[in-house]
């Protein structure tokens, strides 16, 4: 059985050709017919989520881990809009989402028609395309309808970023048939290998090889062959005039080749000190640097140079304001070209400035004060007690990270289990969506354990995440309840009168909430009872499991900003 629109059983088919079968779909009447077509279909895998702000996020975590897009399917009107905050950490995180929203007829926007809005190209600056199809169902209809969902799905998956299809749909809406009525044409396009010819690059090899102080720095990136990239860059590093920094959400980590802790290194740092290990050259791969000192040092004492790599930018990312040349071609594929076509390009010839060993020795210098300040520090704060489930997380499992507090407490601890993947949004850096992203990310992923730590205020804005029948037994939330926002107390120096618009202090548990929805929950408040909760958390319960941590009778703030100095 299919819906009898033909233009929703073109979108099938076409969806299927170019293997896009997972299908969020937010329940309402104006997308009946989508609704009947994708749950009808044996090849699609349909998910009820009634929340679209929710639906969306739950997308963006089902496409990070199977690396295609996925589509989300909502009625007309203001259900459209709550799609926006994932539309945006979509478009920013470079993650493929196809957007597929019922519109009612043209002719009766603006005449007091209910659930009506304008809905054309309502995302219009955060979608890689827009498409508005036609009812037209003769042969000239089907074929404009057909090439209009093929570039613009394809653009989708070249580009890894969202798009909208706005459909308009007359009644009656819940007609079905038993066969198919349309074979649409299907267009592959087949993404090309990127290449740089050698003499464009010459002048950028003579900077490079004269440059003594070079550091790479990568930010939000997911690399489309892992071990290879951090192949290139472990050779790169064994190079005393090149310093690499990468931050959690590259997904590139190892303490002995990188500096992976960019805060914990630099937080305290002079402005003296800085200009002396600056660098002069500065390479840039990915987006969307977490560490606020860094950028903030790397703008006020920039380098000589600056380039960036990257594939999927439309705007130059001039992030430092020093911008001196965009290489638009995957970091991959840079890697290979500059350094390691010929094997005598990449040898490493000590100078009289060890640019690498410089930081080294700060390294071992923070490091060593700051592990004393920990063995030293006896209350049950936030930088003692995340550190301490940091180091618990389980091997060979997905950790998400709630933003703003907690990604920023993820980015000081020293990773040892490089078998732990790690995800926050960062696209927009919005504390909308992380548990739905996270739930998504738990439904698909065949890894053993998915852990989501996230504060209180994040926790608490998407409770609605809860609200689903896919969350799997293995799903774990650890929510750490330090009683709102302590993040502003750390960032900004806010009036006393005002304080109480930006902190949101509460009193909230999340007990009654997992009781709703039927979860596990567990509430400690001391050392003792975290570890002996956290012997059992992710071994011994077959339901979803959420720890509650309450931190709130410790300036969290404070501590952390005396061991950061």
């Amino acid at each position: 059985m299919y819906s009898n629109k033909k233009i929703v059983q073109s979108l099938g088919e076409i969806l299927i050709a170019k293997s896009i079968f997972h299908i969020i779909i937010s329940p309402g009447s104006r997308n009946a017919p989508l609704i009947i077509h994708f749950t009808q279909h044996m090849s699609f895998k349909t998910y009820s989520i009634v929340d679209e702000r929710c639906a969306g996020f739950f997308a963006i975590g089902i496409s990070q881990q199977i690396k295609k897009p996925v589509v989300l399917s909502c009625t007309s009107g203001s259900a459209v809009v709550n799609y926006y905050p994932a539309v945006t950490e979509a478009f920013y995180q470079n993650i493929p989402l196809i957007f597929i929203t019922a519109d009612r007829p043209k002719e009766i926007i603006d005449v007091f028609e209910g659930q009506s809005i304008h809905q054309e190209n309502i995302f219009k600056n955060h979608v890689e395309s827009f498409i508005q199809l036609t009812e037209d169902e003769s042969k000239s209809g089907l074929w404009y309808n057909d090439r209009l969902i093929n570039e613009s799905i394809n653009l989708c998956i070249l580009k890894k970023k969202p798009i909208h299809i706005n459909i308009p749909f007359s009644e009656p809406l819940y007609e079905t048939t038993n066969c198919l009525q349309v074979k649409p044409k299907i267009i592959k396009t087949i993404p090309v290998n990127n290449f740089i010819e050698k003499n464009q690059y010459k002048k950028e090899k003579y900077i490079w090889k004269k440059s003594k102080k070079k550091m790479i720095l990568l930010g939000l990136y997911s690399p489309e062959k892992k071990m290879e990239m951090e192949k290139m860059l472990k050779n790169l590093s064994m190079d005393p005039s090149i310093v690499i920094f990468t931050e959690t959400t590259s997904h590139i980590i190892s303490e002995k080749f990188f500096f992976s802790c960019i805060d914990q290194l630099i937080f305290g740092m002079k402005s003296k000190d800085w200009i002396q290990l600056k660098p002069n050259l500065l390479l840039t791969i990915g987006i969307n640097i977490i560490s606020k000192k860094i950028k903030f040092y790397l703008r006020k004492y920039p380098p000589v140079y600056h380039w960036h790599i990257g594939d999927h930018q439309n705007h130059y990312p001039d992030t430092y304001y020093k911008l001196t040349t965009y290489w638009p071609i995957k970091p991959e594929a840079f890697l290979k070209i500059f350094f390691f076509q010929n094997n005598n390009n990449n040898n490493h010839s000590h100078s009289l400035l060890d640019y690498r060993y410089k930081w080294e020795k700060l390294r071992k210098l923070r490091r060593k004060k700051q592990d004393t300040f920990l063995k030293k520090e006896k209350s049950f704060s936030d930088i003692k007690v995340l550190f301490f489930i940091f180091k618990s997380i389980p091997n060979n499992s997905i950790l998400q990270l709630g933003n703003s507090t907690i990604i920023r407490y993820y980015q000081l601890f020293n990773k040892k289990k490089y078998s732990v993947q790690s995800y926050c949004n960062r696209g927009t850096s919005g504390i909308d969506g992380s548990v739905s992203t996270a739930i998504g990310s738990a439904v698909i992923s065949k890894k053993k354990t998915v852990t989501l730590i996230i504060g209180d205020i994040s926790f608490f804005y998407d409770s609605n995440a809860l609200w689903n029948n896919y969350v799997p037994n293995n799903f774990r939330i650890i929510l750490i309840n330090n009683g709102g926002g302590n993040i502003f107390r750390f960032i900004s120096k806010i009036p006393k009168k005002s304080f109480n618009f930006f902190e949101t202090k509460h009193t909230f548990t999340a007990e009654k909430i997992c009781k709703m929805h039927n979860w596990k929950y567990e509430r400690v408040s001391d050392k003792f009872s975290l570890k002996k909760s956290l012997y059992v958390f992710w071994n011994q319960y077959d339901i979803p499991c959420l720890l509650e941590i309450i931190t709130q009778k410790y300036n969290n703030a404070e501590i952390l900003k005396r061991y950061l100095s």
